[in-house]
């Protein structure tokens, strides 16, 4: 249930009600009884029973949605926040921040959680927390646009400990990119005994006041590292893929017989020019040539056919790049004048 202030509400558990005068944080509110006093109570133990819009007039605190960065932060410290994050960056970086409501006894009192992406992208986040069975309990979910901060949750000193382990995974957006970012997932460690040491908390370049800060993640770090491991998970699939390549023809242990032929490689041919043939059939004639060498094959029969004699010349042109090799016309009474017999003698 979302309340605003002015709201008039009824206890669940106790007789009587009022009307909500402050918003503690996303599951407290405190109520204004018979207009003399405010009790903090748990918004799971309210009931609406109706608004009055009126009534919000009588109160000066701002109000909010505490999931939507957007809307004004409901408490005046918040709004003390720098409306914009460090520009002219060196990195990307998104951090979590704990900020002390009380900033003259930093180790007491309540600590709002956020979430800052002083970065270029659009994030989609999605948080767990380690619960005490030793699993992960989701605990929030939503996305945060560039620079800018999202206030994620307001916790006592007893509840900031669920703070401590847990995972962040992110998406990332933006609408013109060079190259795409692969989704991120972490698992974030912090020590406890942080929360009780006053020297834990530093002066930010990003809010008014001290504040624990922790860097998740250096979006410009993760670009490279992405890029580069992205390009060694690829060199190592294809590979994988050329090493695996002759398997398929071998017709003993140590010996392949490969069809070039293009309805035996393709299947719809017809719908490809005939270059672009040529070529396929030269990528597969070197793929599975590479791939006998490194299974330790003797010797490969390649069928290039008779036709006009332009994949021969090609697969011989080829051939000449390798050292040690022995290339021979098939036997004729099995393959008339269109294969080729490569035997590769440092493997026998």
């Amino acid at each position: 249930m979302n309340l605003k202030i002015g709201d008039k509400v009824k206890f669940l558990n106790a007789k009587g009600g009022g009307i909500v005068t402050k918003i503690l944080d996303s599951r407290m509110v405190s109520v204004a009884v018979d207009g003399e006093f405010e009790i903090p109570t748990l918004i799971s133990e309210l009931v609406r029973i109706e608004d009055h819009e009126a009534a919000a007039r009588f109160f000066r605190q701002d109000v909010q949605d505490l999931q939507d960065v957007d809307e004004t932060i409901a408490d005046d410290r918040m709004s003390e926040i720098p409306a914009t994050l460090v520009k002219n960056r060196k990195s990307e970086d998104i951090y979590l921040a704990f900020i002390p409501h009380e900033q003259k006894w930093l180790i007491s009192g309540l600590v709002d959680i956020m979430l800052i992406n002083n970065s270029s992208y659009d994030i989609l986040y999605n948080i767990y927390l380690q619960i005490p069975d030793g699993g992960f309990a989701g605990k929030d979910y939503g996305s945060c646009f560039p620079d800018s901060r999202l206030h994620l949750d307001t916790d006592t000193r007893e509840q900031i400990s669920e703070w401590t382990n847990g995972y962040l995974q992110f998406l990332f957006h933006k609408s013109d990119n060079a190259e795409v970012l692969p989704p991120f997932n972490s698992q974030f460690k912090i020590s406890g005994q942080k929360f009780y040491n006053e020297a834990s908390y530093k002066e930010t370049p990003f809010l008014n006041g001290k504040a624990i800060l922790v860097k998740i993640l250096s979006v410009t770090d993760y670009f490279k590292l992405s890029r580069t491991s992205v390009e060694k998970v690829l060199t190592k699939k294809e590979s994988a893929e050329n090493d695996s390549f002759i398997q398929k023809h071998k017709v003993s242990q140590r010996e392949a017989e490969v069809d070039l032929h293009i309805h035996e490689l393709m299947e719809e041919p017809g719908l490809t020019e005939p270059k672009e043939i040529l070529d396929f059939q030269k990528d597969y004639f070197q793929k599975c040539l590479d791939s006998a060498i490194t299974n330790h094959l003797m010797k490969v029969t390649f069928i290039h056919g008779i036709g006009n004699g332009v994949l021969r010349e090609a697969i011989l042109g080829i051939l000449k790049n390798y050292d040690g090799l022995e290339v021979l016309d098939a036997p004729m009474q099995k393959y008339g004048v269109g294969a080729v017999e490569v035997r590769i003698p440092h493997n026998f």
